[in-house]
């Protein structure tokens, strides 16, 4: 039945071009903004989840930035270090010339004071984005000195929606050279300490690496303490036999674990076994160290050249083949006592009543003289392991951060493909539709075009 009130054929083409022209909206929309959830009435889940991710990723940017300024201000002070590592060697180097008899100590003391005015300007210089971890002031009035600088490395967000912050340590005042407060700390008891003069690859004995003993080569020297415990080392073919892979190409550590060996196997009325242990120090020289600290001469250790035997020829391990009781190796510890804290090179050292920064020998002469500066070379050596100890730590540190920046920079593009994921639009798929409702909608206008002429068809009758 036709209807003059009623054009049903109309009303149908009206609706199929309203949702024609809904989806090419929709459609364009995703075309024009390459989404295809830009808003939260397109998918609320989705919306939700990707403003939530997009949130994340802007505060890993922030985590970023600050392990980039972490990084740089690591950078400086690890390479402050290392320019002073190489400055206490080369006083460490002075002072042992100044042993040498005739030298003139107060010419030797000219160029220590160079080296000692590079050190302080080197660490004074070591400043990254307004901060130095070498050359500080820790007076309780100065609120920007912070003991463990943090370093912000990533957050979590926790089930309930909370943030947690994890960041990277920074031990300031284990690593500090110089710091302008001075508190009074009590100082441990140290361990007596002898060493080489040479590395020990660098001897004669070892200059392959490695040392020859299938033939006529043998190590022999005392070790004693002030306790009166005393022992004889000897190194021989005889007696690494049992204890090394190949008497013609004995390792470092081959040669030191024989040492350490025959320290635990001294049956002596007073031995050495459990005092006194063998090892390389961080400049690779054979060292041996007492295994505990006490006051005075309790800590005291003495190394000297035994006699060697006719069957077997001397070498020398960095201390000289030459060495006798008259000029044999001496290294004492120092006794617990109270000193001001500083930095690593402005504390006083309680045996030499210097510290590396105020180091004088201009007036040290004859027997005391002697003792007092190699007292003094103890006390650098000791320096030096521990600046040596903190640009390890400083190492470590920027190896973590180094790390940590790779990470979140892959979190980062992690995310940023979750959100590609939930709310980017195939725009070859989106562009196909849209021509085909393009097409849709000129049907669907000539349709309903069609249906609103039907009337007229009526009208004819009435002509």
């Amino acid at each position: 039945m036709t209807s003059l009130l009623t054009n049903g054929a109309a009303m149908t083409a009206l609706t199929t071009l309203k949702g024609i022209n809904a989806q090419l909206d929709m459609t364009s929309n995703r075309v024009s903004t390459g989404q295809r959830v830009s808003a939260a009435s397109d998918n609320a889940a989705y919306w939700s989840i990707a403003t939530a991710v997009r949130t994340d990723n802007a505060s890993l940017g922030a985590v970023k930035d600050s392990l980039g300024l972490g990084s740089s201000s690591v950078d400086t002070t690890y390479n402050g270090l290392n320019s002073v590592i190489s400055d206490l060697q080369n006083l460490r180097a002075k002072l042992q010339t100044a042993l040498q008899p005739g030298t003139d100590r107060s010419k030797v003391q000219t160029e220590i004071t160079a080296i000692q005015n590079k050190m302080k300007a080197t660490a004074d210089s070591s400043v990254s984005n307004s901060k130095n971890w070498l050359s500080v002031d820790s007076s309780p009035t100065n609120p920007a000195y912070q003991a463990t600088e943090q370093v912000v490395a990533g957050f979590s967000r926790g089930v309930g929606g909370a943030l947690a912050f994890s960041t990277i340590n920074v031990d300031v005042n284990g690593i500090k050279l110089y710091d302008v407060n001075g508190t009074s700390v009590t100082t441990p008891a140290t361990e007596g300490r002898v060493f080489g003069a040479a590395t020990l690859t660098g001897t004669t004995g070892f200059s392959g690496g490695t040392a020859n003993f299938s033939g006529t080569n043998e190590v022999k020297f005392d070790l004693s303490l002030a306790d009166g415990s005393t022992a004889t080392i000897t190194l021989n073919r005889t007696t690494l036999s049992s204890a090394v892979g190949n008497l013609a190409a004995v390792t470092t550590t081959e040669f030191l674990n024989a040492i350490n060996n025959q320290i635990a196997a001294d049956t002596a009325a007073t031995p050495l076994a459990g005092k006194v242990t063998a090892s390389l120090d961080t400049s690779g020289r054979l060292t041996f160290q007492t295994t505990a600290t006490g006051a005075g001469t309790n800590a005291q250790i003495t190394i000297q050249n035994a006699a060697a035997t006719a069957t077997y020829t001397l070498i020398d391990v960095g201390f000289g083949t030459g060495v006798t009781a008259a000029d044999a190796r001496t290294g004492a510890g120092s006794a617990a006592g109270t000193t001001t804290g500083r930095g690593i090179l402005d504390t006083v050292d309680g045996g030499t009543t210097f510290s590396i920064n105020t180091i004088n020998i201009s007036n040290l002469v004859g027997t005391a003289g002697d003792t007092s500066l190699k007292a003094i070379i103890t006390q650098v050596d000791r320096a030096l392991a521990k600046v040596t100890d903190a640009g390890t730590k400083l190492g470590a540190n920027k190896t973590q951060i180094d790390g940590q920046m790779s990470f979140v920079d892959t979190l980062m593009k992690a995310n940023d493909r979750t959100v590609g994921t939930l709310v980017d639009a195939d725009i070859e798929e989106e562009s196909t539709k849209l021509k085909a409702l393009q097409t849709q909608q000129q049907l669907a206008i000539q349709a309903l075009s069609i249906a609103n002429s039907s009337g007229e068809t009526i009208l004819s009758l009435f002509r």
